[in-house]
């Protein structure tokens, strides 16, 4: 797999957030988000066995692995890597772009999926594979990121036109007021979950964190 760092820290985003966790941060993604903040992901990387991978995060003390990139499901060996893991007892975030086929992965136990729905401000909103949405599980969840009022309509529209089965989490752009967005979120009645990068809270933009 080709890699571009690895830590530990705690999970920032989504359902997991504060949850301790080892991030393995693949290189390589196939979007070009105008709001991406791992563009350093985009080349470069170390080449590592999968099989020393897979030894190495069963023998930390984290419950979770987080599987993230660049784009993760861009790796040969992604599945062996989620499979392998939670065979051996390790639970295993995955954060994807949504771009890529996911029916592997959600047959996995002990795996969790972090779906990305790109909005208009990305500049790749048509990149979903809309198909990915029947293959979610109720455990699993989608998230939009949100830098203006274009963005926070076209949600509420993907909302109402699509069959959402799992959890939905309207995130920030990050710099953006939050305090906007939970008005518009409480005015339109959405039952979804507002969260803030809270990696970024405490440390600042830096990386390995």
């Amino acid at each position: 797999m080709l890699i571009t760092e690895k830590f530990h820290s705690i999970q920032g985003e989504g359902t997991l957030t504060g949850l301790p966790m080892y991030f393995i941060r693949t290189n390589l993604c196939n979007l070009r988000c105008s709001w991406c903040d791992t563009t350093y992901s985009f080349k470069g990387g170390i080449e590592e066995s999968v099989v020393d991978l897979i030894e190495e995060c069963s023998s930390t003390w984290e419950n979770w692995i987080c599987l993230t990139g660049g784009e993760p499901l861009l790796q040969k060996d992604s599945y062996e890597f989620v499979k392998s893991l939670t065979e051996k007892g390790k639970k295993v975030l995955i954060e994807t772009g949504g771009s890529l086929d996911i029916d592997k992965f959600v047959s996995v136990p002990g795996s969790l999926i972090d779906m990305d729905v790109k909005t208009p401000s990305s500049g790749e909103q048509k990149s979903l594979k809309k198909r990915n949405l029947l293959l979610l599980r109720n455990e699993d969840y989608i998230k939009f990121v949100i830098q203006d009022e274009t963005d926070f309509i076209y949600a509420i529209r993907f909302l109402k036109e699509n069959t959402i089965k799992c959890g939905v989490i309207i995130q920030p752009a990050w710099g953006k007021d939050p305090a906007w967005l939970v008005e518009r979120v409480l005015r339109e009645k959405l039952n979804v979950r507002v969260m803030l990068q809270l990696h970024k809270i405490i440390y600042g933009e830096r990386r390995g964190v």
